[in-house]
């Protein structure tokens, strides 16, 4: 009877966990981060690898991947594909998604506080260490609404605690299945994401001996091999991601070089401690046993005898304070410390176990620990419902002007042309378009197949997008019609002005809280030929037709040489008779070099390109690409099985007495063809 009432008691948590998550709304088309996972979990399904390795987040994509595999068995009424099926509809998968996980962790949860029950003898511990959960509104925020690699962080971290409780309750503590718990549990939290590196660290303190911390480290290494399989051919490219972010002070590996920002570093500690003020608090006290102890040890000249308590608490506390000093780097938001973050319980559970074991005191023993879960379950209960209310207002009305909007959209504005603001805005296409960039493109050929006619405008960099490749807003209005709408944004009215100037002029229809709908002002939009008068100075063309005498070089239109003649091939053409081919033995060809370079002068360079989910691309860039470098992998319009791919550009000032290389470049090595390559010079006065 005892254990079923205690039972009951440990689902208390889990049960409002779950129900408060799954009653949780959540920002619709939220591209980072769900869009991210969501897209590189369709490329897993079709049998790509990732493309998005910065934290990697393998693991949450392939528990994503394998749940949109079974949502896609058990519910296809449109016997659609499963990319399909996905991309036409990705929300729903990305909630389906949040709530297998919502449930994992509620299981997970559940099974911390029976287990915790069976080691320490204790309900009120199993409470302390459940409650401990929710800390913080950022974890909670984070677990309840987001598809990323912080809720697997949850689960890995509370099976890390498990184990934990399992080991200090093990009476041979040099069983070899604990180095098998924590390698397998550290190469999925470091496949999960960087910021659990700081538990790593905690089974080298703690195992005895040096072949189990060995056996250990060697164990995680295979771990994470095992937990980022689908990210393995990006491995090269990992690596330079995290040594730059080891190696630049700024944020992702931007800034200058240097580890760290003394500007910001200490402040960003002291924010950190005082946004967490119950984790501090339990860490510093923590630390002061600690240093007591190790003094203790040194004045009573005292043997070397291992006590496991001081040893765990050695090894949590390590595990805290590398974390802060870490994450001090770039800190911004308490999402980079969940790991550590959920270690608050046992961390208070093993300092008040050492603390009472000195005490000897019955009372205490009996009502400390209630008196903690009590404590806790009370303060958190009483901040934390009206912070996680205010952020749930937050994503309803949210969700609400996006419904409406589209509603007026739909009804109203039906046959306009729509230009989405990207990337700062909440609508399907720049979610979708925005989890492709960190996919590296691999599901583009879907996308434009399902979405033709689909275009974006980027504040920032002042470029209009067919997806990826670049186009004028005249010939998107050459293409569709001059009824334009550009959805999204900007949010900020201000950015109207700046548009006008950049011959964007502009009428609201919607001004929101996240949303914005202008149109297109054609009354005041001057066409670039109203503006400018353009003169063509000079064509080149390589149709691969003809090759130079000793056979190193292409021969264009009056004699142009391109390098690598040996690409040639007949197996298919566009015109002529032959085509380049390229192929995992030949990665670059048809460079041509441009000198004389006058500014001012535009430049329109396009090729044709064949080949099935080919991302191969045309390349332009300076002999110092920090000072030009333009790559063009999607294509502006087909024909057949062409793919035209087109490179616009003009010269600045800092360009003349340059050069500039045009190539075609295979990065990924697939077999491919072009023809009829074209560069224009053309002079706009």
């Amino acid at each position: 009877m005892q254990d079923k009432l205690r039972f009951i008691i440990i689902l208390l948590l889990p049960i409002l966990f779950l129900w408060a998550g799954s009653n949780f709304h959540r920002a619709k088309y939220a591209n980072d981060p769900d869009y991210i996972y969501l897209v590189n979990a369709v490329a897993i399904c079709d049998g790509k690898s990732v493309g998005h390795i910065d934290n990697p987040g393998t693991t949450i994509m392939q528990i994503e991947a394998l749940t949109i595999a079974i949502s896609h068995l058990i519910s296809n009424p449109e016997s659609e594909s499963l990319v399909t099926q996905v991309l036409t509809d990705p929300d729903r998968f990305i909630e389906i998604t949040r709530i297998v996980v919502l449930i994992l962790n509620s299981l997970i949860l559940g099974l911390l506080g029976w287990v915790a029950i069976r080691k320490t003898g204790s309900i009120w511990v199993a409470l302390l260490l459940q409650a401990a959960v929710f800390i913080t509104p950022n974890t909670l925020n984070h677990l309840w609404t987001k598809v990323s690699p912080e809720p697997i962080l949850f689960l890995v971290t509370c099976l890390f605690v498990v184990t934990i409780l399992s080991f200090n309750a093990e009476r041979e503590k040099t069983k070899l299945k604990y180095v098998l718990y924590f390698a397998l549990l550290s190469g999925a939290g470091l496949g999960t994401k960087a910021t659990f590196l700081p538990l790593v660290i905690f089974p080298i303190l703690v195992l005895p001996g040096l072949k189990r911390k060995l056996f250990y480290l060697g164990g995680t290494i295979i771990s994470f091999v095992l937990f980022t399989i689908p990210a393995i051919p990006e491995y090269k490219n990992m690596y330079y991601w995290f040594r730059n972010l080891i190696s630049h002070s700024g944020i992702y590996g931007q800034g200058d070089r240097g580890i760290i920002d003394t500007r910001i570093y200490l402040p960003n500690i002291l924010a950190i401690i005082t946004n967490n003020i119950v984790f501090s608090f339990t860490v510093g006290v923590s630390l002061i046993l600690l240093i007591r102890q190790r003094f203790r040890r040194i004045s009573k000249n005292a043997t070397k005898k291992r006590d496991w308590n001081y040893q765990i608490l050695l090894g949590l506390v390590a595990s805290e304070l590398f974390a802060i000093l870490i994450v001090a780097k770039h800190y911004h938001a308490n999402h980079y410390l969940i790991p550590v973050l959920l270690l608050t319980g046992i961390t208070a559970f093993f300092t008040f176990k050492i603390i009472l074991k000195e005490k000897r005191s019955n009372f205490l023993n009996k009502a400390t620990y209630p008196a903690l879960a009590i404590v806790l379950i009370v303060l958190l209960g009483w901040k934390q419902p009206a912070k996680m209310e205010y952020a749930n207002y937050g994503y309803r009305i949210t969700n609400e002007e996006i419904d409406s909007v589209n509603i007026v959209l739909n009804e109203n504005y039906s046959d306009f042309q729509r230009i989405y603001y990207y990337p700062n805005s909440l609508n399907k296409y720049s979610a979708l378009n925005f989890g492709d960039v960190y996919a590296k493109r691999k599901m583009l050929p879907y996308l434009k197949e399902l979405y033709p006619h689909t275009y974006f405008y980027n504040f920032d960099n002042n470029q209009f997008t067919y997806w990826n490749a670049e186009i004028t807003l005249e010939e998107i209005i050459n293409f569709n019609s001059d009824s334009i709408l550009l959805i999204g944004g900007p949010l900020d009215t201000n950015l109207l002005k700046p548009l006008e100037k950049r011959n964007i002029p502009l009428r609201k229809i919607h001004s929101g809280r996240i949303q914005a709908v202008y149109m297109l002002d054609t009354a005041r939009y001057n066409t670039p030929l109203q503006n400018e008068k353009h003169q063509l100075l000079e064509i080149i063309t390589c149709g691969a037709e003809v090759i130079s005498s000793d056979n190193e070089f292409f021969l264009g239109s009056n004699g142009t040489k391109f390098k690598n003649a040996f690409a040639q091939s007949g197996e298919f053409s566009r015109t002529g008779d032959f085509s380049i081919q390229l192929n995992r033995n030949t990665e670059y060809a048809a460079e041509y070099i441009i000198d004389d370079l006058k500014a001012g002068d535009e430049y329109e360079i396009q090729v044709w390109r064949k080949g099935q989910n080919c991302s191969a691309s045309l390349v332009v860039a300076a002999l110092n690409t920090q000072l030009f470098y333009k790559a063009e992998s999607d294509y502006l319009s087909s024909e057949g099985d062409w793919n035209l791919l087109r490179i616009k550009f003009k010269i600045t000032p800092e360009m003349e007495n340059e050069k500039l290389k045009v190539y075609l470049w295979n990065s990924n090595k697939e077999i491919c063809w072009f023809d009829d390559l074209e560069i224009k010079r053309n002079s706009i006065k």
